[in-house]
Order: C-alpha cells, then sequence, then structure tokens
C-alpha cells in the first residue's frame, strides 16, 4: 500500500451502467428509471436535464445522492468507486447469462483505505480519566460494526492464532528459543489503557465525564463525535446478507477490502496481520467482493426506496466516521492494491 491522492465522490467504475443502456435492455431501463422516480429518487428536472435517456438519468441521480454529503469527510475514511447495475462488480458486465434482470445492485468499494493508530487517542483521554480509553474504543467499534466494515483485532485473530501456532510448533520440534521471535500478542498491541482492570464509563458516567471537559478542547470534540456517530449509526439497521446469498453474488470474490484499518500503533499486530492478508489477496488472483452493497428489485418501488435508504444511511455513516477520523492523531489514508 502507498500513499495516494483523493478523488471526487461518487465515483463510477467503468461500464458499470452499459447493462441499462438501449442496446442492451430497453425496456429494463426506462422501467427502472420510471420506477426510480416514483420511488422519489430523482424529480422531472433530473429526467429533463438527462434528455430522457435513462442511463444518464441515473447516473445524474447517483451524483445527486453524493453530493448531499461532506465528500472530503468521506475521504477521510475511504476513496470509493461506486457501482450501480445488474452485476455488483465490474468485473462481471459481460456474463449476461448470470444476470438476474430482477436484480440491481448499488455497491461501493474502496480504492484508498484509511487507517488509525489509536494509541495516541488513549494517551490524550486516558490523561482525563483511565477509563475514557476503552469507553470510546467500545463506543468506536460499536458506531462501524454494521455499517463500516473495519479491519480491526477481531479480523487479525486468525492470523495471530496461526503465528502462535508456528511458534509453538517450532518450540515443540526442539528450535531454540533464542533463534525464535515471540509473536505479539493482542493484550500487548492493546497497551495498558485497554487492560481488564478498566471497565467502560456507563452512558450516565460517561456524560459526567464529557460534560466536565472543555467544550472547544480537543478531547471533548473528540467524545462529542464518537457519540454523535453512535446515535447515528442505531438510527438503522443494516444486516450483511446470509453467505449463500453472498455466495451466489460474489462467486468470485474471495476477499472484502475494509474501508479502514483500527489499529493500535504502526508495528502492532494488527498491522502485521493486514500485511500478510493483502499479500494473500494480490497473489490470489481473485475478484474482490464490495465491502457495502445493498440490492433492489428494479419493478418494486419499495424495494428501490429501501435500497436507496440504505445507501444514504451509508453515506451519513461514513461522512460522520470521517469526521471524527479527522480529528484523531495518527490517521493516514492508504491506496489500495487490487
Amino acid at each position: 500500500m502507498a500513499p495516494g491522492a483523493g478523488l471526487e465522490i461518487p465515483r463510477f467504475a467503468a461500464a458499470c451502467l452499459d447493462p441499462f443502456r438501449p442496446s442492451a435492455s430497453d425496456s429494463g431501463a426506462f422501467t427502472l428509471a420510471r420506477n426510480l422516480l416514483l420511488a422519489g429518487i430523482g424529480d422531472a428536472d433530473d429526467w429533463r436535464e438527462s434528455n430522457s435517456d435513462p442511463v444518464s438519468f441515473m447516473r445524474r441521480i447517483l451524483i445527486k445522492e453524493g453530493a448531499q454529503f461532506n465528500k472530503h469527510a468521506i475521504d477521510s475514511v475511504a476513496h470509493t468507486s461506486i457501482v450501480f447495475g445488474m452485476h455488483p462488480t465490474t468485473g462481471g458486465w459481460r456474463e449476461r447469462e448470470e444476470v438476474n434482470p430482477n436484480r440491481v445492485f448499488l455497491t461501493v468499494e474502496a480504492t484508498h483505505i484509511s487507517v488509525v493508530y489509536l494509541r495516541a487517542t488513549f494517551d490524550l483521554l486516558g490523561r482525563i480519566d483511565v477509563r475514557l480509553p476503552v469507553t470510546f474504543y467500545r463506543m468506536l467499534l460499536d458506531s462501524v460494526r454494521e455499517w463500516i466494515l473495519c479491519y480491526d483485532e477481531s479480523a487479525a485473530e486468525p492470523y495471530i492464532e496461526y503465528r502462535i501456532e508456528c511458534y509453538e510448533e517450532a518450540k515443540a520440534s526442539g528450535e531454540s528459543e533464542e533463534g525464535l521471535e515471540a509473536p505479539q500478542t493482542l493484550e500487548a498491541a492493546r497497551g495498558h489503557w485497554l487492560a481488564k482492570r478498566y471497565q467502560p464509563l456507563s452512558p450516565r458516567q460517561l456524560r459526567a465525564s464529557v460534560s466536565s471537559i472543555q467544550p472547544d478542547s480537543l478531547e471533548r470534540r473528540i467524545l462529542d463525535s464518537t457519540v454523535a456517530l453512535l446515535a447515528l449509526s442505531h438510527n438503522r439497521r443494516w444486516t450483511r446478507p446470509e453467505w449463500n446469498f453472498w455466495d451466489e453474488c460474489f462467486p468470485d470474490g474471495s476477499y472484502t477490502i475494509p474501508f479502514t484499518v483500527l489499529a493500535f500503533h504502526e508495528e502492532d499486530i494488527v498491522c502485521e496481520a493486514l500485511q500478510s492478508d493483502e499479500e494473500d489477496w494480490l497473489n490470489g488472483g481473485e475478484e474482490s467482493s464490495p465491502a457495502f452493497f445493498t440490492v433492489m428489485d428494479p419493478n418494486d418501488i419499495s424495494s428501490i426506496r429501501s435500497a436507496f435508504e440504505d445507501f444514504r444511511h451509508f453515506l451519513s455513516i461514513m461522512e460522520a466516521l470521517g469526521k471524527l477520523l479527522a480529528l484523531l492523531p495518527g490517521a493516514d489514508l492508504l491506496e489500495v492494491e487490487n
């Protein structure tokens, strides 16, 4: 991974709307455009400005949807490619025999992802109250759990188990411990602020602690943004589809690029696990599956409306998370090799 520059949001993968062009599916394109209008997605002015072309209309309304949000804040989390079409990824546009005309995808993939080293934030908050770091960390994980795919300590667990197993096998085989490098434990990566002796503050205790902090201080702004993100994330539920539906939609997708990495410091076991996983992704030669996607029936107005409500809520969470990340010391942006 290497640093990369920002791109415009929303962004469209190449040829993502080709299946809707009149030459490919004339009646389907106009049916979807009509039902988008009936669902309140776009309006008569959008149709007129698109010269009554359904594909131009769809592109226009997606750009308008994205323009409602602070793209600079979203870019603090990830630079993205938005795909809207009858296949969820760009690699399948020519697989016409596999296209289901009653299923339209709206997906988001990351082209650049953020990485946040949380130790500095823990140190900042711990100077106010020793229980604030674990409270902040729990709120952050809870906020992104459903909507924003993150690479965090839970994603690193398989790699940690593998490293420990290799280390134990090497010791059992008679290798000298002096020549072996013991894998870092998750407890060591987390640091003392997340030790078991510190339990998160209750909501009442948190309110009292936050109210005692100067309103314009960095610590107060971090905590206020985290509380707002948590509240927003609970406004709407989104559940990732069951594995069998996932396998049907992404038969060639063996991995998913996250939007952000939540690590503790630059050389911790989470970063080590990510580097190992990234090598596997690149060497596997398979297609990635999107980190966010929603599906709609182009003939069902309520399905269309629900899908776009999911999409809007996802962007609102990305926006709120981006505003929080902009406050945290130790945040960076990485280019994804895919």
